[in-house]
């Protein structure tokens, strides 16, 4: 049975209006800048060289963020049943562990974990990564939902 409760204006402010905008942005800068999408992921990767070869890499992850921005502003706007909310940004924080893992790798445990290290790139992916991965974690905890925001 669906569980509906009125999202709290912070979720509902994070995931149907500020996390798609900065998707749809994302798609953007895959699909006509890819250069800067590159230079932003570590400092080595300002020693890296774009080749339009790789280009279909980057298509394919503009697509990957437009349907997080699809995802996010149509579907969550859709439906107020929390459990479609749950599994939908339960697949976003797995996303999320992933990308953590891949910025721990190209950054190394001491640039990862030492934000005196960060560069500005750095600050934007990971505490885009941190702050709503948290919240979508909180989200699916029922965090600030109540009891009707409950799943079973």
């Amino acid at each position: 049975m669906p569980s509906t409760v009125e999202i709290p204006l912070p979720y509902r402010l994070l995931f149907l209006y500020i996390e798609p905008l900065g998707a749809f942005f994302g798609v953007f800068v895959n699909l006509f800048a890819p250069i800067t999408y590159l230079k932003s992921l570590s400092p080595q990767a300002t020693a890296a060289t774009y080749s339009p070869l790789d280009q279909p890499i980057y298509d394919q992850l503009a697509a990957h963020l437009l349907f997080f921005a699809w995802a996010q502003a149509i579907v969550l706007r859709s439906t107020s049943d929390v459990y479609v909310w749950k599994i939908l940004l339960f697949g976003m924080a797995l996303c999320d562990v992933l990308h953590l893992w891949a910025s721990y790798n190209i950054l190394g445990a001491e640039v990862f974990s030492n934000p005196a290290r960060w560069r500005w790139e750095e600050w934007v992916n990971l505490v885009m990564l941190y702050g709503p991965g948290g919240l979508r974690l909180a989200f699916c905890a029922g965090v600030g939902l109540g009891k009707e925001g409950k799943t079973e």
